[in-house]
């Protein structure tokens, strides 16, 4: 007889003589009680039994639960199956097994990963090393379901612990079977219990598993986001005439946006800024490839020979749907000239100076988007001259296309122009301030959804 079926036979027999002494109150009425007493007898008796029958099953419970608990046997598998419940790792189960299983009741164990039937450990025994036990374990109980049951003599599935030669608990995608011949002497209820720890066990080592994977993902991120930054420039160049100035802000650690400026020699200097396709590893891997190979290209005057080169190093890469918008300018202090390449970039801007004053000028897409297909045909460059504190504006779309909380794109706004022409009186570093503050002030309450990346360059004295 089981721990649950003596419990409730217990409640039965307490419920039955509750009962039998209620029937009182009508034997009480018959013998001429007035009804009001019999009432108030009936519920005061009523109200005694329920305490009387409340206290006597939980003292026959007390005692049922002594005397079955604290079977040796017994109290093994509820020890091994609170020490369970305080584990964390796998090798807190490994040397639970060890001292509540094996030491003291000279049981065996083996732990093993279910769908790939890999053994995480197994006690030292002559049966667990066993491969012909091993063998018939995995014939008879791999795709058992969730739950506990028996080992049988001939290590096949058995119902009842009488006779068993062991028990296994399946949980969360792991087998513990643990070979005993004490089975028969341990109450079903301890199997039940340490199922219970098990699974929440197995739950908890899946979850810090996950917290570790996590962890370690980020880990990487930092260090992508680290490598990224490394090929993006530490410090702007300061060539002659020319004034530098960046904002860059990444929506999330690792960015698509990418921006840089070279001295080509003592008059010339190359800007670039653009935007990889998506988000991610991906992004920032063909990011640092687009960078690298404009460092390293052996003529950085020739803008033409440059764009071929980084479509070509982006195809190499093998994405079939990576690409890159990207701007390309030369600026010449020497010859006030300004060549530039716009690859689909919408958004670059040169704030001329005119006898009317302060105009800006949309500098407009000379081709495609870069890294798609091969390209072909000639690559047009466009060229116009450079004036004294003119302004080289190039801005990711995350700065034109930022919105405001009622979605309207801060590059569609009057007030966008305006700032420009106020902010290109002031040196490009504070140009720059001023744009930031702009796209903070634009947008309020919202939240950014994209890169900010700013490169900004201010001509000066240009005729000394």
């Amino acid at each position: 007889m089981t721990y649950r079926t003596e419990r409730r036979l217990v409640g039965a027999g307490v419920t039955a003589v509750s009962s039998a002494l209620f029937l009182l109150v009508p034997f009480a009425a018959s013998r001429g009680v007035r009804l009001a007493a019999a009432l108030a007898f009936g519920a005061a008796t009523f109200l005694a039994l329920y305490v009387f029958r409340e206290a006597a099953f939980a003292a026959l419970d007390r005692s049922i639960y002594r005397r079955r608990f604290r079977k040796t046997e017994t109290r093994i598998v509820l020890s091994f199956a609170e020490r369970v419940g305080a584990s964390f790792t796998i090798l807190d189960l490994v040397d639970a097994i060890r001292e509540y299983l094996e030491k003291p009741a000279d049981m065996s164990a083996l732990l093993i990963r279910s769908n790939t039937w890999e053994l995480i450990y197994q006690s030292p025994t002559a049966t667990a090393t066993d491969p012909r036990v091993l063998e018939a374990l995995e014939k008879n109980f791999r795709d058992w379901s969730e739950g506990f049951s028996f080992i049988s003599e001939d290590f096949s599935i058995t119902s009842s612990n009488e006779g068993a030669r062991g028990f296994f608990v399946y949980a969360k995608g792991f087998h513990l079977f643990v070979l005993t011949r004490l089975c028969p002497l341990i109450e079903l209820e301890a199997f039940r219990t340490l199922y219970g720890e098990l699974s929440i066990y197995f739950d908890r080592v899946i979850t810090i598993s996950d917290l570790f994977k996590v962890a370690e993902l980020s880990r990487e991120w930092q260090l992508v986001a680290a490598t990224q930054r490394s090929f993006l420039p530490k410090n702007l160049p300061q060539p002659r005439k020319l004034e530098l100035a960046v904002a860059y802000r990444p929506l999330i650690n690792v960015s698509g946006d990418y921006y840089d400026a070279i001295a080509v020699d003592e008059n010339r200097t190359l800007l670039v800024v653009g935007d990889v396709s998506g988000k991610g590893l991906a992004a920032a891997l063909i990011m640092g490839i687009i960078v690298n190979t404009i460092r390293v290209a052996p003529d950085k005057a020739d803008l033409a020979a440059l764009v071929r080169a980084v479509d070509a190093a982006i195809r190499d890469m093998g994405f079939d749907d990576k690409y890159t918008v990207m701007f390309l300018g030369l600026v010449d202090t020497a010859a006030r000239s300004f060549r530039y390449v716009n690859a689909a970039m919408a958004d670059p801007i040169l704030v001329a100076q005119t006898a009317l004053g302060p105009k800006i000028r949309r500098l407009e897409p000379t081709m495609g988007l870069i890294g798609l297909v091969p390209i072909e045909g000639e690559i047009r460059i466009e060229e116009m001259p450079l004036r004294t504190d003119e302004i080289i504006f190039l801005a990711s779309d995350g700065v034109t296309e930022v919105a405001d909380t009622r979605g309207r794109r801060l590059g569609e706004t009057e007030e966008f122009d305006r700032a420009i022409l106020q902010a290109a009186k002031q040196p490009a570093s504070e140009f720059v301030g001023s744009i930031t503050s702009l796209i903070y002030g634009f947008i309020g309450d919202a939240e950014l959804k994209d890169d900010v990346t700013i490169l900004a360059a201010k001509a000066g004295r240009l005729w000394d």
